[in-house]
């Protein structure tokens, strides 16, 4: 999911390099990748005083040691807020952290969340859902409930991913039922707070548990599924929704850099980009390309600020990746 908005859809992606960082118990490990399937080799960090340094390798790193990242907002100064679950199910042991330029990390909050999933930031606030709220987030770590259940036209059963776009409309993803798909809708925010509904199966009968969501193009709301693995956009001056792309398993995360949307698959552990400059002739959209694969519960990625990485929440390893684009 890419929450920041773009002005144009054909920019030029940005050279690779890459973050070196080392933190306390959060160790940063060493990756190198083999052709298209990623093979991991886990180095153990040295205890030396090595200094902490910006993007200036070619390796792939990672930050070790957070408790099941769900998703990974990159702010326009380079800090990357993190919603850490930690064990799921749980109550009170969620937490916002954040990942500084340097490498360190730091909690912002630890209490007052459950399960925290997607974050937006606007200003001074970090929106983040949990379960069936969304909660506001201070950067001094004071913790809000902006909406409850009963805010919302019918209960939500797994709010996942918030994104806004350049008219200050927010857009919530409820997942539904999570485990066997369906029941789930698109909420939309306004500027005062009413909560409607976007999008559901009534819209579309193939809209199942949206998850991923990006408002990278004007006018439009493009979301994945993770029951079935469709891709979709929703027109928002008439709600027409249409299926653009398929084949992303439990499809998560949405992001857009470039010239390319970025989709992982949490149920299959692949990561698979779309050229979005080249259409086919019926309108939809190239075929994706599998960029690696071998994740373990590849969730809600962005993009860093200077567009030369995916930060890649790997849930079921309890890590962050750094992943240089090409």
């Amino acid at each position: 999911m890419k929450k920041h908005l773009s002005k144009s859809i054909f920019a030029v992606e940005q050279a690779m390099t890459c973050l070196i960082a080392k933190f306390g118990a959060l160790k940063i490990s060493k990756f190198c990748s083999v052709g298209i399937i990623s093979i991991f080799l886990l180095q153990s960090c040295s205890d030396s005083n090595e200094e902490l340094t910006n993007i200036e390798s070619d390796e792939i790193q990672s930050i070790e040691g957070i408790k099941m990242p769900e998703s990974a907002f990159t702010m326009r100064d380079g800090r990357i807020i993190v919603s850490e679950i930690g064990e799921f199910g749980k109550n009170g042991d969620g937490k916002i952290l954040q990942i500084a330029t340097d490498g360190s990390v730091k909690v912002i909050a630890d209490s007052g969340l459950n399960d925290p999933k997607g974050i937006l930031v606007e200003g001074s606030t970090i929106y983040v859902t949990d379960n069936d709220e969304v909660k506001k987030v201070s950067f001094s770590g004071k913790v809000t409930k902006w909406l409850g259940p009963s805010d919302f036209p019918r209960k939500p059963k797994f709010l996942n991913d918030i994104t806004i776009d350049m008219n200050t409309m927010i857009y919530i993803s409820d997942s539904g039922d999570i485990k066997n798909g369906g029941g789930g809708a698109i909420y939309r925010v306004d500027s005062n707070g009413k909560v409607s509904i976007l999008v559901d199966q009534l819209n579309d009968p193939r809209i199942l548990s949206p998850n991923g969501l990006t408002t990278f193009q004007r006018g439009y709301l493009t979301f994945n599924d993770f029951a079935n693995g469709f891709l979709f956009r929703v027109r928002l001056r008439d709600l027409e929704v249409e299926k653009i792309s398929e084949g992303f398993g439990g499809s998560d995360g949405l992001v857009y850099s470039g010239i390319n949307l970025y989709i992982s698959d949490w149920k299959n552990g692949k990561l698979w980009k779309i050229d979005i400059s080249k259409v086919n002739e019926d309108g939809s959209l190239s075929d994706p390309e599998l960029l690696k694969e071998g994740f373990m519960g590849i969730a809600d990625m962005d993009v860093t600020s200077d567009g030369k990485y995916l930060v890649i929440p790997e849930m079921k390893a309890n890590r962050i990746v750094f992943l240089p684009l090409m």
